[in-house]
């Protein structure tokens, strides 16, 4: 049947958003662990970034020797044959530093972070890194080494649509001298420029809603399945003369999705946000993981909630919800789950982007079927005895 196929479409576009957003916070924030040098302690560190971006710096060392070591520490000393760490600077570190606070066994392995940062932009290209590396054998005697080319940092090309977003962002904190603020502008901007999308989608919706009474007596008309064909045949002839197309509720998405994951690009780890703090964070740029335990949790809250508001403002009068309820539960969770590990600014422009989506939802649906009749319920025959 054309209305279960496109049903399925539809489910598959939406697992496939859902995957790709999976796919997406999972190169965030797993990284394959670096090839480690030959030294008694080996070092290897890599990390990969844009230009002002914030610089997660994975650090793996590996215990080469045949008895523990402890007090290990790992400094960066020089990048690109340059003593220091420019072209980029500290960020939450007194150096460029990071220790082990367990002993190190023999043959055994312990991945670190440190993260740095981009207070003007990197020129794209490859950083040689070089550390100093110092520890206690087996023996208790303490040894300091340096190591060269330990690693590589990569600062990549940013696309062209979320190089805009960053363009328009600047250009409305210019203005306001909130990033917090110019976010909200930027969201509410976005919600204004997409309405006719939104519009287009629930308009299509609810013009098939308003024919399922005359799809219902089609599929009376032709209840066989050898019928099908007639049944498909008829139900297309329907929607032509009411000039409903099937595709323009999908349409939209597929226009949205794209700028949402430039977005996620643009703002998630957007380095100018580390000095811009924001009610019960001290910067935009911090991931609710890293808040303390008190706070942690609010912005996922504020995510879910939202997404949920946005999703029960979507439905349609008499429509059968059946066909949305694992959404309506499930995606509320899974952006909550997400929004755990994402900045608080990428949280905010979800949450906000959700609430004004819902208020815009309300108004275009309440309009749209404005005196539009309900169909009957449908109402089971009780089984005879």
């Amino acid at each position: 049947m054309i209305q279960k196929s496109l049903r399925k479409s539809t489910y598959r576009l939406l697992l496939v958003i859902t995957l790709l957003l999976g796919i997406l916070t999972l190169s965030g924030c797993v990284a394959a662990a670096p090839a480690t040098t030959s030294d008694p302690v080996g070092i290897g560190l890599s990390a990969v970034a844009r230009p002002l971006e914030n610089v997660p710096i994975i650090i793996t060392i590996k215990n080469n020797m045949a008895k523990f070591v402890s007090d290990v520490k790992v400094q960066i000393v020089a990048i690109d044959g340059n003593a220091g760490i420019t072209p980029f600077a500290l960020w939450q570190t007194p150096d460029a530093s990071v220790s082990l606070s367990a002993p190190l066994l023999p043959g055994k392995t312990a991945q670190v972070k440190l993260l740095l940062q981009q207070k003007t932009a990197a020129a794209i290209k490859s950083y040689a890194v070089d550390v100093s590396v110092s520890y206690r054998d087996g023996d208790g005697v303490a040894v300091t080494k340096t190591i060269t080319n330990a690693g590589i940092i990569r600062v990549g090309n940013i696309n062209f649509l979320s190089n805009g977003i960053r363009w328009i962002i600047e250009l409305l904190y210019t203005l306001v001298h909130n990033y917090a603020l110019a976010i909200i502008l930027l969201t509410l901007g976005l919600k204004l420029i997409t309405e006719p999308l939104t519009r287009m989608q629930f308009k299509s919706t609810v013009d098939m809603q308003k024919l399922q009474p005359q799809l219902a007596k089609l599929k009376a008309k032709y209840p066989s399945k050898d019928d099908a064909t007639k049944l498909n045949q008829e139900t297309m002839k329907l929607y032509k003369d009411n000039n409903v197309n099937l595709f323009s509720g999908c349409l939209p998405l597929l226009v949205q999705w794209p700028v949402f994951l430039a977005l996620f690009t643009a703002i998630n780890n957007y380095s100018p946000f580390n000095s811009a703090p924001f009610l019960w964070a001290p910067a935009l740029s911090m991931a609710s993981s890293g808040l303390p335990l008190a706070t942690r949790f609010i912005m996922p809250i504020i995510v879910a909630a939202s997404t949920y508001v946005q999703s029960i403002t979507s439905f349609i009068p008499g429509q059968d919800r059946s066909q949305t309820a694992m959404l309506t539960y499930f995606m509320p969770i899974l952006l909550g789950y997400w929004a755990y590990g994402f900045s608080i600014a990428l949280a905010l422009y979800w949450s906000l982007f959700s609430l004004f989506s819902a208020g815009q939802q309300y108004l275009v649906i309440r309009r749209l079927t404005k005196g539009m009749a309900l169909p009957e319920p449908v109402v089971k025959k009780s089984a005879k005895k």
